[in-house]
């Protein structure tokens, strides 16, 4: 009989891993770690969030022609972007069989709009709790019984 490979995906805006235990095992490995190269830049080395100007033909005024963004949230979303694009890619291989999400709550709605159907069909928890700075020791205690 196969044994069910659980997977525990740990994520805020920057750093992302996933963890696994072996059946019998004592310890949490690490399957995957990523973490974003942009996540402490100023914003100013990011790019510039000012919005473009426009001037009008008819009198000297301008005004701007498209809204301000925060430069570290886009680059957030490329990033859990990014990490959700590996899930996806494992859930298709076959990788894991059960997928439990501990995530920043923002990282969490961005994580469940990137996931695929096949690996949303996977998800057998969602936690609005980020664990990315524990360490592998200690997680089961923030686990529980999942």
């Amino acid at each position: 009989m196969k044994k069910t490979v659980t997977w525990f995906l740990l994520a805020d805006g920057a750093h992302a891993k996933i963890v696994t235990r072996a059946e019998g095992a004592p310890d949490y490995s690490i399957v995957f770690s990523e973490d974003s190269t942009s996540a402490h830049e100023r914003s100013h080395d990011l790019g510039t969030d000012r919005p473009g100007h426009s001037q009008e033909s008819s009198y000297s005024g301008r005004h701007a022609i498209e809204p301000k963004h925060d430069l570290h949230r886009s680059e957030e979303a490329r990033f859990v972007g990014t990490v959700a694009a590996h899930v996806n890619r494992e859930a298709v291989r076959g990788s894991f069989d059960r997928l439990t999400i501990y995530a920043a709550p923002r990282v969490l709605a961005l994580l469940r709009q990137a996931l695929e159907p096949k690996t949303l069909n996977k998800v057998h928890g969602e936690f609005a709790k980020d664990l990315t700075k524990i360490p592998l020791a200690a997680l089961p205690a923030h686990f529980g019984t999942a």
